[in-house]
């Protein structure tokens, strides 16, 4: 009995050890963003209180700021078109690349792997003057394609890694059986192999979007003030005075939402992707 009474109570030590621990974890990354809710809430002067405000009377003042002062909307569309252009992009070269590598065998398929792993390596701010350069070369700086190209170089070999894994796991034989049906190589990707890398599909076009939908870099050197994104948008709110902190909390907010709403709806694909194909 007493063996008993002290195994249930490590068990529930245990499990309140690990809730507490989680919880930890999870303020470390909701946190941040219950401060830029909060700040977006805020009017000019509670921003700068000095401890912060941790209840307060909030106040849309920031919004009717941003909505007001700034191209807010046009800023969104940008960043949607840029966003769904270079995920579209970045799946149309990367799934095919990702099935090649699953299924083909030839000679440097490892030094091949080698360079799609580098070029995550590489720090983008190396190659993004080169390709501002280039651009305007051939008289595409400052347009929305621009940022598409540049998104999906490095998207692509994001999506072509993780794809990889997914095809490798399922079994050739059935492929193989749709082959001696009549259906031919590309007649069996299409029908057979991409529909069961649903999950797969999912997760690295999620993980697209969001690359695109955030980034800065490419965006800050590739645009022009008329096709600039929300990322860019966000500077918007640091003045030459000072800086209006609700105004930046409440485009920050803006822009978090619909990558949050898209995450949360996709949630149980996404998950099972990562977990099913992105570990070989």
């Amino acid at each position: 009995m007493k063996e008993h009474q002290a195994y249930t109570v490590r068990r529930i030590m245990s499990r309140v050890f690990w809730i507490f621990f989680i919880l930890i974890i999870l303020s470390f990354f909701l946190i941040p963003i219950y401060w830029v809710a909060s700040m977006a809430f805020k009017n000019f002067f509670d921003t700068f209180d000095l401890p912060p405000k941790w209840i307060f009377k909030p106040t849309l003042l920031g919004f009717k700021i941003a909505f007001n002062t700034r191209p807010i909307l046009r800023w969104t569309i940008n960043s949607l078109i840029i966003s769904v252009g270079g995920t579209i992009l970045s799946l149309a070269l990367g799934v095919p690349a990702g099935y090649c590598l699953a299924r083909a065998q030839f000679w440097g398929k490892r030094m091949m792997w080698n360079g799609i792993l580098l070029t995550r390596v590489i720090p983008p701010i190396v190659i993004v003057l080169p390709v501002r350069v280039f651009m305007q070369s051939i008289g595409l700086f400052g347009t929305q394609l621009a940022v598409i190209l540049y998104t999906a170089v490095f998207n692509a070999t994001f999506t072509a890694w993780i794809m990889s894994g997914f095809f490798e796991s399922i079994p050739v034989d059935i492929e193989d059986m749709a082959l001696i049906d009549g259906c031919s190589p590309i007649g069996a990707f299409w029908r057979i192999a991409l529909p069961l890398c649903k999950p797969g599909l999912v997760t690295v076009t999620l993980f697209s979007f969001i690359f695109t939908w955030n980034d800065f870099l490419g965006a800050l050197t590739l645009t022009s003030p008329e096709t600039a994104t929300l990322p860019i948008g966000i500077m918007s709110g640091a003045g030459q005075l000072a800086v209006q902190w609700n105004v930046l909390a409440a485009i920050c907010l803006i822009a978090i939402i619909p990558v949050m709403v898209l995450c949360i709806s996709l949630q149980r694909y996404y998950v099972s992707g990562l977990t099913l194909g992105a570990i070989k």
